[in-house]
């Protein structure tokens, strides 16, 4: 007799998820990618009637300023960044940030048929835990996949946050600042020419204009939360068919818990009171040939977003 038969299912369902990390870690990540596509992980025909909220944007735009608005919500439960979309799906990356074992997340993909029955119970679950009525999305890369995401979950709703693009090249250049290495933040020591930075603005944000008349997508600027943050956030609120609630602007009180170490990695000062300090250091960080740069990969758009009237400003 085959003695694996004389587990219980939940070993079995463990055992499966400790020999597919182990095969993970062994085979090139392609191959892992290759083998999600083959078996329909990312079909477009799924759906989830679950009515989700995705926070999306170019890194360092205010994405996690505005989680932490809506997860002190009532009805909210808005965690660490997932990656679940906008990147190849990488199990170890929920595992990292959640802290959830590897084992517990390989084994729920390897029953889930799809992708979007996977989040669907992912967020259920942790929602649950929360004690919250509903589930939100903060992952800056969202923003890539808008139309994916809003096909997945007919009713969803998705915020834009968009932040001027030189404030945010300067942020970009350093980060992380901070990785998570077994447990520990630890520094990464990174330094991008602004040029990439810029580029990266470009891009992630110009992803989120295409979607602009879309009926279940909001944008909104960095610069107008910090600066008029009760009518932003009623807006949003009615937005995705919630009450207002002044908990949203009150500082954190999360405790230290098992998901603080992902959910404020490079960005402690989130769950403090709304400070403007950042807005316009790009006049204080770049010097003259860095702000050249940045108004040739993005001046133009720039100019778009309604930040600038010209290029005189880099001069």
């Amino acid at each position: 007799m085959d003695p694996s038969h004389s587990l219980t299912f939940g070993q079995r369902c463990i055992n499966f998820g400790k020999r597919q990390i182990r095969d993970f870690k062994r085979r090139p990540k392609t191959k892992y990618q290759q083998s999600l596509i083959d078996r329909g992980w990312y079909d477009l025909s799924a759906r989830s009637q679950l009515p989700m909220i995705f926070i999306g944007g170019c890194g360092r735009s205010g994405t996690t300023l505005l989680r932490e608005m809506l997860n002190r919500h009532p009805n909210i439960f808005c965690g660490p960044e997932t990656s679940m979309f906008g990147l190849p799906f990488w199990p170890n990356n929920i595992s990292k940030m959640w802290n959830i074992e590897e084992g517990e997340i390989f084994t729920q993909v390897s029953q889930a048929p799809n992708l979007a029955v996977f989040a669907e119970q992912f967020y259920l679950d942790q929602s649950n835990k929360a004690g919250k009525k509903r589930s939100a999305d903060k992952t800056p890369n969202n923003i890539r996949v808008i139309g994916k995401m809003l096909t997945w979950f007919p009713n969803s709703r998705f915020i834009h946050i968009v932040r001027d693009g030189r404030d945010v090249a300067c942020s970009l250049r350093h980060h992380p600042k901070q990785k998570i290495i077994d447990g520990k933040i630890v520094p990464s020591h990174i330094n991008r020419p602004i040029s990439e930075c810029a580029a990266r603005w470009l891009n992630d944000t110009s992803s989120g204009l295409a979607y602009r008349s879309h009926p279940r997508y909001c944008e909104i600027k960095y610069e107008d939360l910090v600066q008029s943050s009760v009518p932003v956030l009623k807006k949003l609120c009615e937005f995705i068919d919630e009450d207002y609630t002044d908990e949203m602007l009150e500082p954190s009180a999360i405790g230290q818990d098992s998901m603080d170490i992902g959910r404020l990695v490079n960005n402690q000062n989130s769950k403090d009171k709304v400070s403007t300090t950042s807005m316009g250091r790009w006049s204080r960080d770049l010097s003259s040939d860095e702000k050249r740069d940045f108004m040739n990969v993005a001046g133009e758009l720039l100019i778009t977003m309604g930040y600038v009237e010209d290029h005189s400003w880099a001069k």
